[in-house]
């Protein structure tokens, strides 16, 4: 049961409520200049040479597969595309799996001694290119533990004639070294 209680509330406290004021008084307060206004940007015409820099959409070469090859700013290459039919024999790759700031049971699938600060798919796209192993980016997919770090990659290992079993994959040109 509850013990409920009844106190006593005057209105007559007048230090607690607040002063009411003439609202008129207030525009005085102001100046215009205080007040943030959108200024009008001003209009520019193209220059004469943008329309011929522009890509007609019908002088884009269509592939077969559906499947372009990208180029990033970094120059490494793979693979954006709209048929997943080709790729559902690929294996995923999460960023998640390399994370060191993360446990076992929290998604990180390698060693604590291989695994590295906050990976994002970007930078496994560029490794996976590098070791030659056909790859696709998915930038939109995520995985269920970290929704927050967007990006899947596929790479196709079982079928690559290139790598014959799990510890044969294509020598680097390169070296690989983990970043402390």
């Amino acid at each position: 049961m509850s013990h409920a209680r009844i106190e006593e509330v005057e209105d007559s406290d007048v230090a607690s409520d607040p002063s009411e004021a003439d609202i008129s008084d207030v525009a005085s307060d102001f100046s215009d200049r205080d007040i943030i206004k959108a200024k009008a940007a001003p209009s520019r015409a193209p220059p004469p040479n943008a329309k011929a820099a522009q890509i007609n959409p019908s002088n884009i070469p269509f592939s077969a597969a559906n499947a372009q090859i990208t180029t990033a700013p970094d120059g490494t290459m793979f693979k954006s595309t709209e048929d997943s039919s080709k790729y559902k024999d690929f294996q995923c790759i999460y960023p998640i799996y390399f994370d060191a700031t993360r446990s076992r049971a929290e998604g990180r699938r390698v060693g604590k001694k291989l695994a590295v600060k906050n990976p994002i798919a970007r930078e496994i796209v560029a490794a996976c290119s590098r070791l030659r192993i056909e790859t696709l980016f998915e930038p939109l997919k995520t995985h269920p533990k970290d929704w927050a770090n967007p990006g899947r990659v596929k790479v196709n290992i079982k079928s690559n004639p290139a790598v014959k079993n799990s510890m044969s994959f294509p020598e680097p040109s390169f070296t690989l070294e983990r970043e402390d």
